[in-house]
Formats: C-alpha cells, structure tokens, sequence
C-alpha cells in the first residue's frame, strides 16, 4: 500500500522528524511520501483550494492523508467530499494539531509553532501585507506570541530578534511535547492503512 501525506509547509520541521522517527521505529511496513505545499495558501481560500485539489487530482496512491486544520478553509467538506481515499483532521489549525487543546481559550495570545517562525516571511508574501507598519497590525492585537517549541529546530536570539522586529509584540517560548503531533500522525497512518 502506498500513503501519501499532502501538507501545509508549516508542518515540515515537524513532520519530517516524525517520519524519521517512524522509519527508524519500524513501525509501517508501506511507503510513506510527503509534498509539502506553500505556507501562507490560507491567506487566499480560491488559491488554496485550487492548490490542493489539483494537487489531490495528481497524486497516485492508496490512501491520501491531508494534513490540514479543518479550518483552514471554510469549505474543506464540501469540495473535498468527492475524494474517497482522504484522511483529514478534526483539529481547526496547526496551532491545535501540535501544540493542542491549550490555545482553544486563550485569545490574547497567539500561539504559533516552529515552522511559523521558519517560514514567516513566506507567509507574509502570501498576505501581501504593504510594510512593515501593516504586518506589525495584523499582529498586534495580541499581547504575546508564544511558540511551542517541539524540539525539532533551535531558536537563536538573532531569530526571535528578527521576528520580534516584525511584529512588535513580546515573544515566549513554550515547550511542547511532540509526542502530541506524532501521536495523530501514525492514528492517521493507521486509519489509512485499515480504514
């Protein structure tokens, strides 16, 4: 049996660990292949969704797990309906696939993960945000952001400098277990595999 992941590239630092760990645990016997798409593709839902279905329209294999937040596009059950062999997620965004459950109430914070952090400026193309003056609105609403760290990247002081720079709002790093990522990644494989 062959799985296919497609991706949001926010989920790359993250999911390619997994992968490796998986590999090296032995724990599926079928080929796994990943394509991560751009980061930012949430920011024009027309874009997105032409994206990923003529991604998915491309794509040969068995089973294809989508690795997007069910609420990255308001209309994900409705032009994804016609592909059977789909794997999707319950959790609304990257923020809840990794981090979780604890970002649900807490709307004075942005929770943010590595790949954000990684890929900011290529989420920032995708907006289209005029300057720095207009990235820095958009952000500050929030009194901190707080990334979860997963351990899979380093955060420099000369990072969380840069990124500070751009958005004017205090930055926290928070641990956070990547065991809870992994966790849905091999259900979804299993789900693939028997489902």
């Amino acid at each position: 049996m062959n799985i296919f992941i497609l991706s949001c590239g926010v989920f790359e630092p993250e999911l390619n660990k997994i992968l490796e760990d998986i590999k090296k645990e032995k724990l599926f016997k079928e080929d796994i292949n990943v394509k991560y798409l751009p980061f930012g593709l949430h920011t024009n839902l027309d874009k997105l969704k032409s994206v990923i279905t003529s991604s998915l329209d491309c794509i040969q294999s068995d089973k294809i797990v989508l690795l997007y937040g069910s609420k990255c596009h308001y209309m994900f059950h409705e032009f994804l309906k016609g592909y059977d062999n789909l794997i999707t997620f319950k959790d609304s965004n990257c923020m809840e696939l990794i981090i979780g459950d604890e970002i649900k109430n807490n709307h004075d914070n942005l929770y943010i993960t590595p790949g954000w952090v990684i890929k900011f400026d290529e989420l920032n193309k995708f907006i289209n945000a005029v300057d720095i003056y207009d990235i820095r609105q958009q952000y500050g609403q929030y009194d901190n952001v707080i990334i979860g760290d997963t351990g899979v990247c380093e955060f420099t002081d000369d990072m969380i400098f840069d990124l500070f720079e751009k958005i004017q709002v205090p930055i926290e790093i928070q641990k956070t277990d990547i065991n809870n990522f992994k966790n849905k990644i091999i259900d979804a494989i299993e789900k693939a595999i028997n489902g």
